[in-house]
């Protein structure tokens, strides 16, 4: 029971990412903004391609919080997606493909019942990492309108910033 809200939604909405799901192997750490502020002194296995990474004038791609800002079907039925869902550009319908050939997809998608709103993970090229673009994702034969809430690590609601009534 709850494993729901541990797993998905609550990890969401404080933007907490999922090894296998939203952290992925074709991904830097610079990308899905894990990285360190400084990279320590000793060698390591990988040191070599992340010092190159780190020194591009910006990724090609960043790992954003999206929400829904509307969930309803074209049958006019409320949707919550699950899984991925390619994340496309209004204006052409195409799925949006970062400078090293990537699509974006959604990695992690749920609802928020804090925040009242579907909230998605996804790489996005870098011309589209920025808060307030709206974009669409696409579940089945549907496509619902989404925006761009935060680029990089940033949490939609931090029950820690809350403070306790009195």
């Amino acid at each position: 029971m709850g494993v729901e809200t541990y797993a998905n939604s609550r990890r969401m909405e404080k933007s907490l990412r999922l090894q296998n799901a939203d952290l992925l192997t074709e991904y830097n750490l610079l990308e899905c903004d894990l990285a360190r502020p400084k990279v320590k002194a000793a060698d390591f296995h990988g040191k070599d391609a992340h010092m190159k990474f780190r020194e591009r004038e910006h990724q090609s791609a960043t790992l954003c919080t999206l929400t829904m800002t509307s969930n309803i079907d074209s049958t006019g039925l409320a949707r919550y997606p699950v899984g991925t869902c390619p994340v496309l550009e209004p204006a052409t319908g195409a799925t949006l493909v970062d400078a090293q050939g990537r699509r974006s997809y959604t990695t992690s998608i749920a609802f928020g019942p804090t925040i009242g709103k579907n909230i998605a993970l996804a790489y996005l090229p870098h011309a589209y990492a920025e808060v307030g673009r709206e974009l669409q994702i696409q579940y089945f034969a549907d496509v619902y309108p989404v925006q761009v809430e935060a680029v990089g690590y940033k949490a939609l609601y931090d029950p820690e910033s809350v403070k306790p009534r009195s």
